[in-house]
């Protein structure tokens, strides 16, 4: 940034520089987002706490009844998206071949049973029939399906994250082998099926329930189903920092170190104690495992989907304030600290450089356009521009975006206004609040009041 203002120092030469700096003092952080926060069971959300996102979890059974007939309007019915879509709710999917439940049932439909077989379980888990996921015959089609799958969703804003289920009981990338099954599939299998989701959606945040080197490669998040759990959670913490051997097939594992720079970081709370447990009992030790994961949303366990009517009284107010603080770490949190107004004598048009305070834990994964506007003081917008800022790349900590907003010289001096705003693709409006004062509109604030001269 210093050497761009001296660039134009230099190209006006002797011309005369205008400066004003604003400092911002930062508010309190947004309590929830886009894109970030409690991710409930689709149709489950509750009234005590916001939620931005819907976890939708499908079987292939009712996405393919019929080999090549995709039953995309019956699920989406069934699953209430387009009254999730009407709430402005964002989607987190993801595709299961064996959900284990209470009786002996199949995940995947009749005909592709017929076709690769699998094996019948009851165990600890459950029951059900687990894919033979190795066999040619089962992958090849599970690449047409997520070719359909991608046809239809790829280009949806509404699906905001996507999680490589498929694999293992309930997606999560394991198989219980003392129940009689194989072991899962080794990495040369599974970088199969990675591959079938990077090309069916090339432009959606893609999540691995465990860390392998194609999600290195390609720039994957990932999902942890037992979050907070104390030992399972810094296991997986150490999977991703040094790599590890798998418990299912002995195979050596890559870590995924610093993955969260370009994937998200998520997943749901763990089954082995109650859900409220998180904010009461164990409150600071699930605050550092969101900072240490560097955790953008939880779901679909999660407090998006509860009800402070199920505590006692005296403990609703301590759980709620806490609940609320979680929410407020999760993610990005945007704040403009400091905002440099600059003009030449000689090359008039206004130059502003915000700093940007990241306050969260983690990026945001989707580029939306910033709206800076100049407005006059009786509140007419002079100037409105959509500014891409590449926001995906602000990670935590200060960063920096200047801006020249073009023939602004020839409006008359005086004193203006600038405002910004992140805007959501879907509604093309600012979209996402941030942590400052001085908002005009919803997601729309004024930074900084300042004189024209020239």
């Amino acid at each position: 940034m210093l050497a761009l203002a001296l660039c134009c120092l230099a190209c006006t030469g002797s011309g005369s520089l205008h400066q004003e700096t604003f400092t911002l003092a930062p508010a309190e952080k947004p309590v929830t987002n886009p894109l970030k926060g409690w991710a409930p069971w689709n149709g489950n959300q509750r009234e005590d706490f916001d939620s931005t996102l819907a976890f939708v979890s499908v079987s292939w059974r009712e996405l393919e009844p019929e080999q090549g007939v995709y039953a995309f309007d019956q699920m989406e019915r069934a699953h209430q998206i387009d009254q999730l879509r009407r709430q402005g709710v964002r989607l987190v999917l993801r595709v299961v071949c064996d959900y284990p439940g209470k009786e002996p049932h199949l995940d995947i439909p009749d005909w592709l049973y017929e076709e690769t077989g699998g094996t019948w379980y009851e165990g600890e888990y459950g029951s059900g029939c687990s894919p033979d996921y190795r066999d040619p015959a089962f992958l090849e089609a599970h690449g047409r399906l997520l070719e359909a799958l991608g046809q239809r969703y790829d280009h949806d804003p509404y699906v905001a994250y996507i999680q490589l289920g498929s694999l293992g009981h309930w997606g999560e990338w394991h198989v219980d082998e003392e129940a009689g099954i194989d072991p899962f599939p080794s990495q040369e299998v599974t970088d199969c099926y990675v591959e079938q989701y990077r090309a069916a959606f090339p432009h959606k945040q893609l999540m691995l329930r465990r860390p392998y080197g194609i999600g290195a490669e390609l720039g994957l998040g990932l999902y942890n189903d037992a979050f907070a759990q104390a030992g399972s959670h810094q296991e997986w913490l150490g999977w991703i920092a040094d790599g590890y051997r798998s418990s299912e097939n002995g195979e050596q594992l890559d870590g995924m170190p610093d993955f969260w720079h370009n994937g998200a970081s998520g997943g749901e709370f763990a089954t082995d104690r109650d859900v409220w447990a998180y904010v009461l009992e164990d409150y600071e030790a699930t605050l550092e495992y969101i900072r240490s994961s560097h955790t953008s949303w939880i779901g679909p366990r999660c407090f998006g989907s509860e009800t402070l009517a199920d505590l006692p009284p005296e403990q609703r107010d301590l759980a709620a304030a806490r609940v609320n603080a979680l929410s407020q770490e999760l993610g990005y949190c945007f704040a403009v600290t400091q905002v440099q107004v600059r003009q030449w004598a000689n090359a008039p048009d206004l130059n502003v450089t915000l700093t940007v305070e990241n306050m969260g834990v983690a990026p945001i994964y989707e580029n939306w356009p910033l709206c800076l506007r100049l407005v006059d003081p009786g509140g007419a917008v002079l100037r409105q521009e959509m500014v891409d800022g590449r926001i995906t790349e602000w990670l935590p900590g200060t960063n920096t975006l200047s801006y020249t907003f073009a023939g602004s010289g020839s409006l008359p001096p005086g004193h203006y206004s600038l405002q910004l705003g992140i805007v959501d693709p879907i509604t093309g409006q600012p979209g996402i609040r941030l942590a400052n004062s001085g908002e005009t509109e919803p997601c729309l604030y004024q930074l900084a009041a300042f004189e024209k001269r020239y």
